[in-house]
């Protein structure tokens, strides 16, 4: 069996140094050749981007307030890194593994339990890199994302090797996901928990329900799952959002604050947990949610510059609210604005968002010399940035400047700016969109406001346009699944740093009318 480990390049993702050289030497004296280590997740992501791994352990619990092994495979699917070829194995203890098997495609291919056997690793390894030698071409076409290559060799595999019926299904089925074949998918998880009842199924069921608007049977299948406490962080991001889209706003936040305290280095749902404890006004939810997603994100590919303003705009409604500790709440959100500039390399519509809210916490502060540099800086900042992305930040300039010495100006370098949208592609159609729309065209309008929003997607005025229309489209029609999943995205979505105040109040407004109208749907 050496020969089945001697060209096999293994990475340990570990921080306990005495276990990880102790698993190292196991794997050496059974024939391995090639053992890379990494001492943490991000580490771990990096290695993995840059080098071909053909086996890699990862050992879940890292440490107190350190992020867990599983969160690898999250970096590399958020950095659209080949995830599928590797043959990763989870280092868990035994009684936690249970909980940690909910995930339909962020899982490992198999478990290990501390202490290390050696005769148990050796068959553990030997049963799974067969396994992942069978379905090898599979794996390297998933990689690839070529989907139908993938499905054609799974029906060969499946035909080849009937023992891999579950996992072949299980392939089958996200692959169909990714293919928005939505129904397919459906069937094929239907038929896995016929004869497989696993928490991961009841999850792909969940998801693949959610995408078609079928937001209770996504609330049944999720409910289960956390109600048996998986540690899964698609099942309380889903379940999370049905409770905001149907106006449930402290049920979400009372779930995803469950949530964090299960998975607390998850930037994902810690960034969720700050955006709707934002909107629904509990800032002191919402400032530590934000300040744990920057955290836990920063310098990966789950890094966001919107965490970042949203910390600083909830910051800014504490300091109105808490006036006893201003300098505090001033130094810590200048701070942020400085981070976020560092962190995503200077990128001048960055640097411009955070010089204009830098701007708004001075004059709120009574510092008006440095609310006007900050300004001055501001209105640099936007002169440097690409038309099409002057455009989409164009609102922040006007209202971050209104009433003060700059405003004119401000409202003289929007109007220029607008008046060039017509030369953009999402800008012409969200004009088109906008003149229709007036003329109660709502079909033709939400076609150029979805046309706008696949050429600019996350432009929150677009955004907005387009759940507007959506939601006067289904109070006219129901039963439009595309419309209510477009309107779902972009409530699920938007991100409360990223609006500006009129915006936010805008879509207060549009999200409440649109979780009407999924109630609506749900009691009928």
């Amino acid at each position: 069996m050496t020969a089945l480990f001697s060209d096999q390049t293994v990475l340990i993702v570990e921080k306990n140094l005495e276990e990880l050289e102790q698993l190292r030497q196991i794997l050496i004296s059974i024939g391995f050749q090639k053992v890379e280590v990494a001492s943490s997740v991000n580490m771990a992501a990096s290695l993995l981007s840059e080098v071909k791994i053909d086996l890699c352990f990862l050992v879940y619990d890292m440490g107190r307030y350190e992020q867990n092994g599983l969160q690898v495979l999250q970096q590399l699917k958020a950095a659209g890194k080949p995830i599928f070829s590797t043959c990763f194995l989870l280092v868990v203890d035994p009684e936690k593994l249970n909980l940690l098997m909910g995930s339909p495609e962020l899982s490992a291919d198999g478990y290990l339990a501390k202490p290390y056997d050696q005769l148990k690793i050796r068959a553990q390894l030997e049963k799974q890199l067969r396994i992942k030698r069978c379905i090898a071409q599979i794996e390297r076409f998933r990689d690839e994302k070529a989907w139908d290559e993938a499905l054609s060799e799974c029906e060969r595999i499946q035909k080849q090797f009937p023992a891999l019926g579950v996992l072949i299904f299980r392939i089958k089925g996200l692959i169909y996901l990714e293919q928005q074949q939505y129904q397919k998918a459906l069937a094929v998880f239907e038929r896995i928990r016929q004869a497989h009842d696993k928490p991961w199924v009841h999850v792909a069921l969940g998801m693949t329900a959610f995408v078609m608007t079928d937001y209770q049977r996504a609330r049944q299948e999720m409910s289960q799952v956390i109600e048996e406490q998986q540690v899964c962080q698609e099942a309380y991001l889903i379940m999370a959002r049905i409770h905001w889209l149907s106006g449930e706003r402290s049920q979400c936040v009372t779930l995803l604050r469950k949530s964090v305290m299960l998975q607390p280095t998850m930037p994902v749902l810690q960034g969720e947990l700050g955006n709707r404890a934002a909107f629904s006004e509990e800032l002191g939810v919402a400032v530590d949610g934000f300040r744990q997603a920057v955290l836990h994100s920063r310098h990966t590919s789950l890094q966001n510059p919107e965490y970042y303003f949203g910390l600083v705009r909830v910051i800014q409604q504490m300091i109105a609210d808490k006036p006893d500790r201003n300098a505090d709440f001033i130094a810590e959100a200048i701070r942020v604005l400085e981070s976020v500039v560092h962190d995503c390399m200077d990128d001048p519509q960055i640097r411009f968002r955070a010089r204009l809210i830098a701007a708004e916490i001075y004059r709120q502060n009574g510092e008006h010399q440095n609310a006007d540099f900050a300004a001055g800086d501001a209105l640099a900042q936007f002169r440097k940035i690409p038309l099409h992305a002057q455009l989409s930040v164009v609102d922040l300039l006007a209202d971050g400047l209104e009433s003060t010495r700059f405003a004119a100006e401000a409202a003289e370098l929007k109007q220029q700016v607008s008046r060039l949208m017509a030369s953009v592609e999402w800008g012409k159609c969200n004009l088109k969109g906008m003149l229709s729309f007036r003329q109660k065209a709502l079909e033709d309008a939400f076609l150029e406001f979805e046309r706008a929003w696949q050429a600019d997607p996350g432009n929150p005025g677009v955004g907005l346009n387009l759940l507007q229309t959506g939601i006067e489209s289904l109070r006219r029609a129901v039963g439009q699944p595309q419309v209510v999943n477009r309107c779902a995205e972009i409530v699920s979505e938007l991100h409360f740093g990223a609006l500006s105040g009129k915006q936010q109040q805008r879509y207060q407004l549009l999200s409440e009318r649109f979780g009407e109208l999924i109630k609506e749907a749900e009691i009928a």
